[in-house]
């Protein structure tokens, strides 16, 4: 091996060379055990690891400061050239940041919005030299406690109370007391869907908002495809605002495939089908946080994060670096997030038992968070128990409960009763002869009964096995929820997730001077080339960047990439991302985009009016959001073919104002028609627009009438 492979450059002076002669040496001692090699093997790969990532750091460099050089020039090309809708430096702007989530409720759908409008407002103020509020946040206000309980973790009796602990967060925080009493905040009304861990609107959020008299003018929609899964029916985001960008924070798609579990028809093709046709009925432009999602509607997204830390994390990596490594330092890495199998965790899991593999222990960690499948991951971690599927139901280790139990018995109860009805019977097994074995039909019921008896204790014995192999807990710690910014002794953060976007965590981690060892996904391309981040493609390099941070000192953050994580940089690559050319606008305009995203949004309208939006929104596995009516004025939501709303399902009855069969039956009728009457539209003229761009009926719109009005008067 040569020298310039092995003169690795290290994080905190220490030698690679050592580390080689030490693992050579022990290689060589023959009596030295392999539990006593391992830990200098790794020690050794976490050396060559850290010299292939620093090559592919230099290598990743040099193209950013290519492409940096390239975007300046385009930038200042562009910037002469886009619209007047989408250029957000113009003065007397007025902007609403739309969101599905709010504090104390500290996910990134209600902290990363609140910080976005808190640095815009300081924007805002600069650029109009006006002391006005330009800037007004619109989150959700939950009437019900026991979904205020579920996700903000306490009971507010008004929006006014949970204002003002908003206002003091922002106050006391992020020390940002001019956002704290300048920002503009308005509630609108909402519901918890526990199945999908995510709030929802009732009723029409635009109505709301015009109802607070304020401009239209540019509308920020955090999770334009969360925002209007369920909306009720009403006009269109771009008919009344002049320009709306949706940012997408998360990846539904893979949540739902991971999770399952979920009513109605959220599956992953369908939840990607949905949310891009409301990606594309909704924005103007469209802001992917990575690359980790799929597209949407590609002529109208860019690849940019937009999210930065609070200046508090930065000033906590400032201290650190400045101060000389100390004891009281916890050597043990930690995980912080919301407590869901999907947040990674069951990758999480299956690193510990190739790092127990390869070294003979497993590795200690602190996790801290809370959320809804709190109980069954404290489980897995503590009793050893490394399938998350068996926590779902308590009864799936019981052979007598299982789906293979009830096999078992149905085969054995038929082989009895076979054996009554005839003379012989014909009796297999994978472990015997394919050769028939002609019994009486006493001898045949007594062969069966014998054999499946061994099968079930065969199954019993291995599952016992199993459950002692899997019984050593893990050395670990759930403390629960706390901010981030408490966490300043660990100097190691593991984030495994694979199904985010783009992870608030690491970024607050990389910030405060913290190792971050993270995978190479897409998710953490904004994340690889910080000089503190250790990613990884397999189990085997991730214990060898875990062994390495343990035995090294994070490097201090330069200006230069501190400023890449602070919230003002984010303003500006948000507001750059979001302009349009002149150019991209006649592009669309004359390849028909607009047009199909009028049609979309029209017909996400027509299929949400009245008590067909109703059951559509209950087949969708809406719940208790199927009747978003109850905050919206009636006259708003009829429709020729809806009586008045004042009939519309209770709260009480949202799982049963209809028999199951006459719904089920109802609903396949209607999406087999609508499908029906989609394929012939398709084939006719494709031009739904007439002169003066308003709908005229068309066979699409009708057959979608007739059918509804026809299930409705079948309800009725």
């Amino acid at each position: 091996m040569s020298d310039d492979i092995i003169s690795v450059p290290s994080l905190a002076g220490a030698s690679s060379r050592s580390d080689e002669a030490s693992a050579l040496t022990a290689s060589e001692n023959s009596s030295t055990t392999l539990e006593d090699q391992l830990p200098q093997f790794s020690s050794l790969v976490a050396s060559m690891s850290e010299l292939w990532l620093q090559q592919e750091k230099k290598a990743a460099r040099s193209s950013m400061e290519v492409d940096a050089e390239i975007n300046v020039v385009s930038n200042e090309t562009n910037r002469k050239a886009i619209t007047s809708e989408s250029d957000l430096n113009l003065p007397n702007r007025h902007f609403h940041i739309v969101t599905t989530a709010a504090l104390p409720w500290f996910t990134g759908t209600a902290v990363n919005p609140l910080l976005r409008a808190a640095y815009l407002h300081r924007r805002t103020q600069k650029i109009s030299r006006q002391d006005q509020q330009w800037v007004t946040l619109v989150i959700p206000w939950l009437d019900r406690p026991e979904d205020q309980k579920e996700t903000l973790g306490r009971i507010f009796l008004s929006p006014q109370q949970q204002e003002t602990f908003i206002r003091d967060w922002l106050r006391h925080e992020a020390s940002m007391p001019d956002a704290a009493s300048g920002l503009r905040i308005l509630f609108y009304e909402a519901r918890y869907h526990s199945g999908l861990g995510s709030i929802f609107a009732m009723g029409d959020l635009l109505q709301t908002i015009q109802g607070a008299g304020l401009s239209m003018d540019v509308c920020i929609l955090e999770e334009p495809e969360h925002i209007n899964w369920f909306r009720a029916p009403g006009d269109g985001w771009t008919q009344k605002y002049k320009f709306v960008i949706g940012v997408l924070h998360t990846n539904y798609k893979e949540y739902i495939t991971t999770n399952g579990g979920v009513s109605g028809l959220w599956a992953g093709p369908a939840i990607s089908l949905l949310s891009s046709a409301m990606v594309r009925a909704y924005c103007h432009k469209v802001i992917k946080l990575s690359a980790a999602l799929h597209d949407y509607a590609p002529e109208k997204e860019v690849v940019c994060n937009v999210h930065g830390v609070r200046s508090e994390f930065l000033t906590e990596g400032r201290r650190r670096a400045n101060e000389c490594p100390s004891d009281k330092d916890e050597p043990t890495p930690y995980f912080i997030g919301k407590m869901m199998w999907a947040k990674g965790l069951d990758l999480l899991l299956r690193l510990e038992d190739y790092h127990k593999a390869l070294t003979g222990e497993y590795f200690p960690i602190d996790i801290y968070g809370k959320g809804p499948e709190q109980q069954m991951i404290q489980k897995a971690f503590q009793t050893g128990s490394r399938n998350r599927k068996e926590h779902r139901q308590t009864n799936n280790n019981n052979i007598n409960g299982s789906i293979i139990g009830k096999t078992v018995d149905i085969i054995q109860h038929n082989a009895t009763c076979g054996a009554d009805n005839t003379e012989t019977a014909s009796c297999k097994s994978g472990a015997a002869s394919d050769s028939s074995i002609s019994t009486s039909k006493t001898s045949s019921a007594s062969k069966a009964s014998t054999l499946l008896s061994v099968f079930r204790e065969n199954i019993l014995l291995s599952q016992e096995n199993m459950t002692q192999k899997v019984r050593e807990p893990i050395p670990c710690r759930f403390p629960g929820r706390v901010d981030h910014l408490t966490l300043k002794r660990y100097k190691t953060f593991v984030n495994p997730s694979v199904s985010e976007v783009l992870c608030t965590t690491t970024a607050e981690a990389l910030a405060m001077g913290k190792f971050v060892i993270i995978p190479i996904h897409p998710s953490n391309n904004f994340f690889l080339n910080f000089p503190n981040c250790l990613g990884y493609r397999n189990e085997f390099e991730f214990v060898a960047n875990l062994h390495w941070a343990q035995n090294n000192e994070p490097l201090a953050l330069t200006p230069e990439w501190e400023k890449q994580l602070s919230w003002e940089a984010a303003t500006d690559r948000f507001i750059d991302a979001s302009a349009i050319t002149i150019e991209e606008a006649q592009n669309r305009k004359q390849l028909g985009h607009n047009k199909l995203d009028e049609r979309i949004a029209w017909f996400h309208k027509e299929l949400g009016k009245g008590k067909r939006g109703n059951m559509l929104r209950k087949l969708l596995g809406g719940g208790p959001l199927s009747d978003p009516f109850k905050y919206g004025t009636p006259n708003h939501y009829q429709d020729e073919t809806t009586t008045m709303v004042s009939d519309r399902l209770t709260d009480s009855d949202d799982t049963a104002s209809l028999s199951s069969n006459e719904s089920m039956t109802n609903d396949r009728e209607v999406i087999s028609k609508i499908g029906a009457s989609i394929d012939r539209d398709l084939r006719a003229d494709d031009t739904l627009l007439d002169v003066r761009g308003d709908f005229r009926p068309s066979g699409f719109s009708e057959a979608v009438r007739a059918s509804l009005s026809s299930l409705k008067r079948t309800v009725a």
